[in-house]
């Protein structure tokens, strides 16, 4: 049993990439335990006094305060309070359509930065009115805070390659755009930039950043039939001419000849 329990009562929005389903806080007694059985949800557990024991799938962990344990939907799990000193925790259960397996691939995270995040959700009830997006809030800012600890071992060089990719979707169609601002956006040497740019991408910066405004333009001038003139300023091309001798090189005829080739 639990000296005191505080569960709060949200709306099932039906949100589609995080949906929030329960959250509380809890105070277990000596030996208080649960399962073995399944949750259909994430459930987060941010323990915050006290230990105890959560059995996993693939073994037993002692989890103490500061520590996260984490139950995948599905699973079957189990977890119990140290008879010494039980535990007292936070929760979170959410629904998700995001692939977390990266994130979530460890059963017990040490995280003592999110403390203030299970504060938050455990005292949510405070909230008036559409708890579940205040609720939801907290979930997306909890995995903001997890991803690091995800990609410590990934290569720092293809992370710059994939925020530089992203930044070049967003904002393609400014003429301002040069690959100088590329590597001051991620603070790198230009050299270094573009050599492992390249390696990532088999492109230079500039090239890729070419190819993908002259994509665009052909996508625009087949789907929404704009005038060389209109295609050229909406993929940051200032100088019309030098847009129509880059497309032709690219396509083998000129953007106003580009539709009637499609057809």
């Amino acid at each position: 049993m639990h000296k005191y329990i505080n569960e709060i009562f949200i709306e099932n929005k039906e949100l589609k990439d995080i949906n929030p389903r329960a959250c509380g806080e809890a105070q277990c007694e000596p030996h208080h335990s649960w399962g073995p059985n399944i949750r259909p949800c994430y459930l987060l557990h941010y323990v915050m006094s006290g230990q105890g024991v959560y059995k996993a799938p693939t073994k037993n962990y002692e989890v103490q305060a500061g520590q996260i344990f984490v139950i995948l939907p599905n699973e079957v799990v189990a977890y119990e309070a140290d008879g010494r000193y039980p535990w007292q925790y936070s929760w979170v259960c959410f629904e998700s359509s995001l692939d977390l397996s990266d994130i979530f691939s460890r059963y017990v995270i040490t995280a003592p930065e999110c403390a203030h995040i299970f504060n938050a959700l455990r005292d949510c009830a405070s909230v008036a009115t559409d708890r579940e997006w205040y609720i939801c809030g907290k979930i997306y800012e909890l995995l903001s805070l997890l991803e690091p600890q995800r990609t410590i071992n990934e290569s720092k060089a293809h992370r710059y390659v994939r925020m530089t990719l992203n930044f070049i979707d967003v904002y393609f169609q400014s003429p301002e755009l040069r690959v100088s601002k590329m590597a001051e956006f991620l603070n790198l040497d230009r050299a270094y930039f573009s050599k492992i740019f390249r390696k990532y991408t088999g492109k230079s910066p500039q090239q890729y950043l070419v190819d993908f405004r002259l994509d665009r333009a052909a996508e625009m001038i087949v789907s929404q039939g704009l005038s060389p003139g209109e295609v050229a300023q909406r993929v940051g091309y200032s100088d019309i001419f030098n847009f129509s001798r880059m497309f032709r090189r690219r396509f083998g005829v000129p953007p106003s000849a580009y539709s009637s080739k499609k057809k």
